[in-house]
């Protein structure tokens, strides 16, 4: 006979929601978890708050405080000996809940509370309209309380990229266990809308739930403007919806105490036991995406100890996105059309207050207990990136044998585990598809694909996929056939990130594209952007392009000089292009310029070819700093240069406030940087950093004089005259310049050129001379 004041019970649940329309009314996150516990004690029917040994607050997001529990006991008019404010992850209340029971049986506690919860939707309208709610006043980000978990370890190259937010990652697994299943994209779509839709039918009969309309599987599956594409392949409605103001608590106290309290006995919910164990937290350090060992270790072990999972009545499987329930139910071997996979609703429709969801969770699950006394239920929550698992039986009949103390099963997950790759960051070779996503804008449209993948010599690596790869991304987006295994080549873009590309290896040689068009015109290139729609100002994927093409004219040996200009007569370049990175920002994408700077130049240091801007209009920001990146500047006499970035609260840090001191001197150049001011041609010329004015209209046909001048100089010659003048500038002294120049790399390729040789020799014989840029 066990003792009764150390059985673990739980004999109470709450949950409070908020849907008030006015935000000076609606509850904040600690007003939420104040009604949630007051409802729990008035479940169990006694005055158990008073007695409580331990109050745990789960991780919330919504709003800052500096400590939270201690100001919900406040509220609350109680001091437990123990408060904690909890972490992070799905599967924190299922842990204090246990963590909570082995107290009890372990004898350290009699009474405790578990609770948490968000006002995410009020305190979003409260940051649209700009309103601040009467809430607790925000505690800055330097007092707030610190939630243990988080963040979670990641590796450079999913920094790098932006792969940070758990929507993002969910869907490697999905694609991953599509392919292991021997499943279509368009078969594993439909598998997970019809399990949405279990999820949607329990949420409709849920008066705690925040959407209740049970959309079906084909409303759920279809993409449409109202259930646009987050990332591939979930739409919106098979993602969690954190925009709910919701809160739960769990009170969890000994048999004896219970008794105490008068609670009837058909409301105790009995907890029998369970397991946890977690995966590698870097998810690019895990074995495989086809399944997560220690999610079925942990389901196995809780199945094992009620002798088999057919025994579970009811289910709540851990429902972020599609493909963990879909993990879960294979592990358990369970039918989805036979046991619903819920008894809440799915964070979807019921609603995710981010980690708390399984506290609502368990007050479902004690609900339908009560309800089916001789019924055992399962609880499955899951945090982070597939990272934490930890399962929880309970049933309103005790358990056959004392709770176990210790439930971790890490060893037999880790045991079971799979080697794991060694990661690459830096790569260029072919690479075969591991598994992959797409990520989408709120426009619907998609932004980019990622992709892991593996070499022939099985390194792992996480890769982009450039919207504007049409084959790729298509393999991507297939819906017929997984790009699970597909062939590419691995390169690294002008971002600095690997790009993954369908097929054998690319060509990189530079061409008229979209954003800007290439001519050559012997051993001359000419640029020329291709955006005079919006003032040839520039976003991302023009800089890309410009990138490129300039990386195509260092690296060729038969290009010798370049010019620049822009397309139309009224602008060389506007600069950043200001409403498109407004548009782009509101609609989450991340805005990045390439490794060599704006239009591929302003960080370029390393290109010893001349490069000569043709300024034939404004110039205006970015677009000045791109002239002041070239080494000469042929301007239209209509031409206007400035750094207006202060006006619109940016700063000229694409090189701009570090070149034009060096190029005119501090003092004029603080008069351009400080006020913003524009400069026309002319002055530009007294100044000193334009070299010639020409007619309107002309600018082209001189700039091409001067490149011809150019060209009929030793190229080799030429290149080290720059470097040499470049670096000379760096060095401590003129005579640390003179004595070093000797040793600059073009200075020492022109001296083991042909061309040293052929210059001389055309002198002797009265000829021109025939150079090879060799």
């Amino acid at each position: 006979m066990q003792d009764p004041r150390r059985v673990p019970v739980i004999i109470g649940v709450g949950e409070a929601v908020d849907r008030q329309d006015d935000l000076i009314q609606a509850l904040e996150p600690v007003a939420l978890m104040e009604a949630a516990l007051r409802a729990a004690e008035a479940d169990a029917g006694g005055p158990v708050l008073a007695r409580l040994d331990s109050l745990d607050l789960v991780g919330l997001v919504s709003w800052r405080y500096a400590d939270p529990v201690a100001l919900l006991a406040q509220r609350l008019g109680v001091d437990p000996a123990r408060k904690t404010n909890a972490s992070m992850g799905g599967e924190t209340p299922i842990r204090l809940i246990h963590d909570a029971a082995v107290a009890i049986a372990l004898g350290e506690v009699q009474a405790a509370a578990i609770v948490g919860g968000e006002a995410g939707q009020s305190a979003a309208r409260a940051r649209r309209d700009k309103v601040v709610p009467p809430w607790t006043p925000l505690a800055s980000r330097e007092d707030a309380v610190r939630f243990p978990s988080s963040r979670f370890a990641m590796s450079p190259p999913a920094v790098a990229l932006g792969m940070q937010d758990p929507a993002q990652v969910y869907p490697f697994y999905e694609m991953a266990a599509q392919a292991a299943w021997g499943q279509t994209p368009a078969e594993g779509q439909a598998e997970s809308a019809q399990l949405w839709a279990r999820y949607a039918q329990v949420a409709r009969d849920n008066p705690s739930a925040w959407i209740r309309t049970a959309p079906d599987a084909e409303a759920i599956g279809a993409v449409t403007p109202g259930n646009r594409l987050i990332n591939w392949p979930y739409p919106k409605l098979m993602v969690a919806n954190p925009q709910v103001n919701q809160a739960a608590a769990i009170l969890v106290t000994s048999l004896a105490l219970a008794r105490e309290l008068g609670v009837p006995e058909d409301r105790i919910v009995h907890l029998w036991g369970g397991a946890a164990a977690r995966e590698p937290e870097d998810y690019l350090l895990r074995d495989t995406y086809a399944h997560s060992t220690a999610q079925q270790t942990v389901l196995e072990t809780a199945a094992a100890q009620v002798g088999g999972a057919e025994r579970f009545a009811h289910l709540e499987l851990y429902s972020c996105f599609p493909v963990v329930p879909k993990m879960a139910l294979r592990t358990l071997g369970l039918d989805p059309a036979k046991v619903s996979p819920t008894v809440t609703g799915g964070l979807t429709f019921f609603g995710a207050p981010l980690n708390n969801y399984m506290g609502h969770a368990a007050a479902a699950m004690v609900r339908r207990l009560r309800k089916n006394p001789e019924d055992l239920g399962l609880l499955y929550g899951q945090g982070g990136y597939v990272n934490k698992h930890h399962a929880l039986v309970v049933g309103v009949r005790p358990p056959p044998q004392p709770l176990a103390q210790d439930y971790s099963v890490q060893a037999a997950a880790d045991a079971a585990r799979g080697p794991v790759p060694p990661l690459v960051e830096r790569y260029d070779g072919p690479a075969t598809i591991e598994t992959y996503t797409a990520r989408f804008g709120r426009d619907g449209a998609a932004q980019d694909g990622i992709v892991i993948a593996r070499t022939p010599a099985g390194q792992r690596l996480m890769a982009r996929v450039a919207p504007d790869d049409e084959a790729s991304m298509a393999q991507l987006l297939s819906t017929e056939r997984s790009a699970i295994g597909a062939d590419g080549h691995v390169r690294t873009d002008v971002f600095g990130n690997l790009a993954w590309e369908s097929g054998p290896k690319r060509p990189r040689a530079a061409k008229a594209g979209t954003f800007a068009t290439v001519e050559r015109e012997g051993p001359l290139t000419i640029v020329t952007i291709n955006r005079p729609e919006v003032m040839n100002a520039l976003h991302p994927a023009a800089n890309a392009e410009l990138a490129e093409i300039f990386d195509a004219f260092a690296a060729d040996p038969d290009q010798w000089v370049a010019i620049i200009t822009g397309a139309g007569d009224k602008a060389f370049s506007a600069g950043n292009d200001l409403k498109y990175t407004a548009v782009a920002m509101a609609g989450g994408e991340a805005l990045r310029t390439p490794l060599t700077g704006f239009a591929g130049l302003t960080a370029r240091f390393d290109l010893d070819k001349p490069v000569i801007a043709a300024v034939n209009g404004l110039a205006m920001g970015g677009g000045f700093e791109i002239a002041l990146a070239c080494d000469l500047i042929i301007a239209s006499e209509d031409a206007t240069f400035a750094l207006p970035e202060p006006k619109v609260g940016l700063a000229a840090l694409a090189g701009g406030l570090h070149r034009l001191p060096r190029l005119i001197g501090l003092k004029r150049a603080m008069g351009m940087i400080l006020t913003g001011r524009r400069v026309g041609a002319r002055e530009g010329v007294e100044l000193g950093f334009v070299n010639e004015v020409a007619p309107a209209g002309e600018t082209l046909t001189l700039a091409r004089r001067w490149a011809q001048e150019i060209l009929a100089c030793s190229p080799m010659s030429i290149r080290a005259s720059k470097q040499t003048a470049h670096r000379g500038l760096d060095e401590a002294s003129l005579e640390a310049a003179y004595r070093g120049q000797d040793g600059y790399p073009a200075v020492k390729a022109l001296f083991r050129s042909a061309d040293l040789r052929e210059g001389p020799l055309a002198f002797a014989q009265k000829r021109p001379p025939k150079w090879t840029g060799r």
